[in-house]
């Protein structure tokens, strides 16, 4: 074999070296690059001698499909499978940017010690293809975390939205835990991002007292999620008009710590109004009468009715229910009246509202009304009348007669 031929030999085979590479390079370009990551456990942390549930999710984070993904969960301990049959599962293909979520479910084992703990998931993307392997640390029998995750008062939600003195109403506030991604990395140091609710405690004020106790060891929340606490609490019959400020207050909640946050609560002692629409006035065998009825309260009203009772005086309707009403609605009324007493005095009015602030009833009682009655004209007035005015008429002739008489002598 000449130089030349070996040189040719040798050339041609590193030419193939390469084209085999650049196939290879080639099928795992068009193929997916996957991420894996442990989103949750619960409970959190694991509890020993129980089962803890665990969600895995598989990430495409490549510009092709991953054909066939295959992810194999191989628990070390104190973690053992529910069943070793569970530990290898495959969902087919994820497309590119697409993501699937795997289950699992792991038994703690009872003589496990507290404190951090691994297991490891290995991962394919198409059958034949390399496994890749990554640890995940789980948490086990301790309250104590290290995770920077961080809670948002969300929303605050009062029932009925604005309270009587003498109320009761249920406060429900939402915490958000404002992390958008699972772990963080400070200073070279991965973190996971739950945020954990140790003790979650609304104290009350002056006129305000919470009747529903603190809520203890609430777990965590994972990245974007979010929870509603609800606290029943009642307003003192003499708390004054105005906002009463209760506090809630946070503890163990990751990195945050503790927290504080503003809880106001609007207290106002308006209720409905009933002011007459026409003067009150009947004859002496009956007639209506009309009022104009306001919620002159912040809050909606429900199953409100107004009856009006006064002796000598039969309403129709008997009670009037209007049902719902709005802040500053506005309804009219209109009683058919009959007047079965046999005085002709003035008849005294009272006025029943009753009407229901969230599940509080209340009722106002409106005493200073008047109901102003025509006299009764007596039997046989009329004929008296009429007797009288013929004797005036007969005097006032007899006395023109005389005059003319007079005159012609």
């Amino acid at each position: 074999m000449t130089q030349s031929t070996a040189n040719r030999i040798r050339y041609l085979f590193i030419l193939a070296i390469l084209a085999s590479a650049i196939t290879i390079t080639s099928a795992s370009a068009a193929g997916g690059a996957l991420k894996v990551d442990i989103t949750r456990y619960e409970p959190y942390p694991a509890e020993i001698g129980k089962y803890v549930d665990l969600w895995v999710n598989v990430e495409n984070m490549g510009g092709g499909t991953a054909e066939d993904v295959t992810i194999e969960l191989m628990p070390k301990y104190p973690f053992t499978l529910d069943s070793s049959s569970n530990a290898c599962q495959n969902k087919g293909s994820i497309g590119a940017d697409s993501s699937a979520m795997y289950e699992y479910r792991l038994f703690v084992a009872a003589d496990a010690k507290p404190g951090t703990h691994e297991i490891t998931i290995r991962y394919q993307g198409d059958e034949g293809t390399t496994w890749s392997e990554r640890d995940f640390e789980i948490k086990v029998g301790t309250d104590t975390l290290d995770s920077r995750g961080t809670l948002k008062l969300e929303a605050i939600n009062i029932d009925p939205e604005v309270l009587i003195p003498g109320d009761e109403g249920t406060v429900t506030i939402t915490l958000t835990n404002t992390a958008s991604q699972y772990s963080v990395t400070i200073n070279g140091k991965d973190y996971d991002t739950n945020a954990q609710l140790k003790e979650v405690e609304l104290i009350g004020s002056d006129g305000i007292d919470v009747v529903t106790g603190s809520y203890q060891n609430m777990g965590v929340l994972g990245p974007g999620d979010s929870i509603e606490i609800s606290y029943n609490v009642r307003v003192s019959d003499d708390a004054t008009d105005g906002t009463e400020h209760l506090n809630l207050a946070l503890t163990g909640s990751s990195h945050t710590y503790n927290a504080k946050w503003n809880i106001p609560i609007m207290v106002e002692s308006a209720g409905i109004k009933i002011i007459p629409s026409k003067p009150l006035k009947l004859a002496c065998d009956g007639g209506k009468i009309e009022f104009d009825v306001a919620n002159t309260h912040s809050s909606t009203f429900t199953s409100v009715s107004i009856e009006p009772r006064s002796e000598g005086i039969t309403f129709t309707p008997a009670e009037y229910f209007i049902g719902t009403m709005e802040p500053d609605e506005l309804f009219t009324i209109e009683f058919d009246c009959e007047v079965t007493g046999n005085s002709s005095d003035d008849a005294e009015l009272h006025l029943y509202a009753e009407y229901r602030n969230g599940n509080n009833q209340h009722e106002r009682v409106i005493n200073n009304r008047v109901i102003e009655i025509e006299p009764v004209v007596p039997e046989g007035n009329s004929s008296t009348i009429m007797i009288g005015a013929a004797l005036l008429l007969v005097v006032v002739v007899g006395a023109g007669v005389y005059r003319r008489k007079r005159r012609k002598n």
